[in-house]
């Protein structure tokens, strides 16, 4: 740098005086006064209070907004900074032995570059202790900053610094200084940003609360995702502990059983009431040697209790023979039923027995007898009458001793009114009537059943276990299977084929987890066409109902019996009718109500 031509390090320069900077001139001259504004002539120190006041409120609206910290107090030294009018602006905040310095601008909105170096931390640690503001319109020439070596080393000149109360506690300082003028700051400015440097610790209080919010927040989930997998881990265990019980529960059961009846029936899995007046009533049947009726609807099983008559009769040891009715078209069924002899028609090339004669010494099984022909009816009519059969074509008859089970889904008793099914026959086909109640009436069961099913498939399939989550069973359990056994066995298999060895809910089909409720039209295209009649109907959604409130009773019969709008003696009656809640009790349950009003 050169003055007046000659080299220098440091001048005192005059008004007019031209010093030279590398290529640059600069010339010291005086301020041309222009004329003043509008706005600076209406009222004077009036309008500039209005501005301070209006960038007063700007500012503090900016702080009201504003939630991130670090933004929150970037934002706080540039409104200081247009508040004081300011060169240069910095935060500072408590940290242990001395004030951090969190900010650093200047005018321009830029970054201060090593700040702690660049302002006089004696100041800002005196406010800071005192609590009070500190003012200097000229530090180079303020008595009480003479030996403070920062002011002197830096040229600061002046100096505005106020306190930041946090939560009604000093926690840090706002610190604003001009290093070029003297005089910038005066009371006026002292003043403003002291209550702005109020309204800022209130604002820095609330964003250090929404951080500590959202920490405990994030701590919370993570907590809770903790939570999540010890139960989803807690639960694995109680589910396998469950299904270990059930077969446990169906191992007893089987051995109950096996004391109560005099049959053996663990062929057929069945605690329920329903199921136990089938066995008390097989029990009478098994012994006789008359015709037996199994009257229920498709896949209830009809055939596993024609099987069990048949194991456990007399006739033991001699052939089971099953035939389905309906399978079969009139001339094929007559020829299958009773053979023919070769050449009685064409494609007759040889002497074929019939079922009947195959089945000699034990027992044939009719399924869907209800679509039989009425010629074929007349047929079997005089089979059973005479014990003998003439196969077609043939001239001898064949004596025979069979056992007959028929089985039918139909209303047999309106066929034989309306004509569709011979009287006599049907006298000599209904002698021991066995009614197998819906899967539907017997919810009980179907835990169990779905435990044979999968310990089945794991036979099959070589594996050691295939399992069942608690909320896939509880799936099952609330289903109305219209397709009764058959339908859940299916579904079962269906599961495990997609699952990894735990069926959980969401490997269950759409129609089971969300089960579509008949429409009136569908009900009626029901009733009278040999399927569900109007009591039926109204059983069914009676027992729905009484297991819907009985469980959301959690077993509570007084509570059950308030949502149903039934006296207790009422719904109890019901219960036992249809065997509801019976297998909800543990073994070491049996015996006690679990009602808390201590009524028997």
């Amino acid at each position: 740098m050169t003055l007046r031509g000659v080299p220098v390090d440091r001048a005192e320069l005059r008004v007019g005086d031209t010093f030279v900077v590398g290529s640059s001139e600069v010339t010291l001259e005086l301020p041309v006064e222009e004329p003043l504004s509008a706005d600076e002539t209406l009222t004077g120190e009036g309008s500039r209070s209005a501005q301070d006041m209006a960038a007063f409120v700007s500012g503090a609206r900016a702080l009201n907004e504003e939630q991130d910290l670090f933004r929150l107090l970037t934002l706080i030294v540039d409104s200081a900074i247009r508040l004081s009018n300011a060169e240069r602006g910095f935060l500072l905040l408590s940290g242990g032995e001395e004030p951090v310095v969190e900010v650093a601008r200047n005018f321009a909105q830029e970054e201060v570059h090593s700040p702690a170096y660049k302002i006089s931390r004696t100041i800002a640690q005196g406010v800071l202790e005192s609590g009070l503001p500190e003012l200097t319109t000229n530090a180079q020439e303020d008595e009480r900053f003479r030996d403070f070596h920062s002011v002197e080393d830096l040229r600061l000149r002046s100096i505005l610094c106020v306190p930041i109360r946090i939560s009604g506690v000093v926690g840090g300082v706002l610190y604003v200084d001009n290093r070029l003028q003297q005089q910038v700051f005066s009371e006026r400015e002292k003043v403003l940003l002291a209550l702005f440097s109020d309204h800022a610790g209130v604002a820095i209080r609330n964003a250090h609360t929404m951080d500590d919010l959202r920490n405990k927040k994030v701590e919370l989930q993570s907590a809770l995702d903790r939570v999540g997998r010890l139960n989803a881990a807690l639960k694995g265990q109680v589910d396998e502990q469950q299904a270990e019980l059930s077969e446990i529960r169906e191992e007893l059961g089987s051995a109950r059983r096996g004391g109560r009846y005099k049959y053996d029936y663990s062929a057929i899995v069945g605690e329920s009431l329903a199921m136990t007046r089938v066995f008390d009533l097989l029990d009478r049947y098994i012994g006789a040697d008359e015709a037996v009726i199994i009257l229920g609807e498709s896949g209830t099983g009809k055939e596993l209790v024609a099987r069990a008559v048949h194991q456990q009769s007399s006739r033991g040891e001699g052939p089971f023979i099953s035939e389905n009715v309906a399978a079969l078209p009139e001339s094929l069924l007559e020829s299958e039923l009773f053979g023919h002899v070769k050449g009685s028609f064409t494609g007759a090339d040889r002497d074929k027995p019939g079922l009947f004669q195959l089945a000699d010494g034990g027992v044939i099984f009719l399924d869907e007898i209800g679509d039989m022909p009425l010629d074929l009816q007349t047929k079997l009519l005089r089979v059973l009458e005479e014990g003998v059969v003439r196969p077609i074509g043939g001239g001898e008859e064949v004596k025979i001793d069979v056992r007959l089970i028929t089985a039918t889904n139909r209303d047999i008793d309106g066929m034989v009114r309306g004509g569709d099914f011979r009287e006599d026959l049907y006298y000599r086909l209904n002698v021991l009537p066995v009614h197998l109640p819906p899967l539907r009436d017997r919810r009980e069961d179907i835990a169990p059943i779905a435990l044979r099913f999968l310990a089945g498939l794991a036979h099959e399939s070589g594996v050691a276990r295939i399992r069942m989550s608690s909320e896939a069973m509880e799936v099952l359990s609330a289903c109305h299977w219209p397709g009764n056994v058959r339908e859940l066995q299916n579904e079962i298999r269906r599961a495990a084929v997609v699952s990894d060895g735990v069926i959980l809910r969401e490997h269950l089909s759409d129609q089971v987890k969300h089960p579509k409720t008949s429409s009136p039209a569908a009900v009626s295209g029901v009733i009278g066409d040999g399927g569900v009649t109007l009591p039926d109907l109204v059983r069914d959604l009676e027992i729905r109902l009484i297991t819907e409130c009985y469980e959301r009773a959690h077993g509570n019969k007084s509570r059950a019996s308030q949502l149903l709008g039934l006296s207790r003696f009422a719904l109890q009656r019901k219960l036992d009718k249809y065997g509801i809640g019976h297998a909800q009790r543990s073994d070491s349950d049996v015996g006690i109500d679990p009602d808390e009003d201590g009524e028997g």
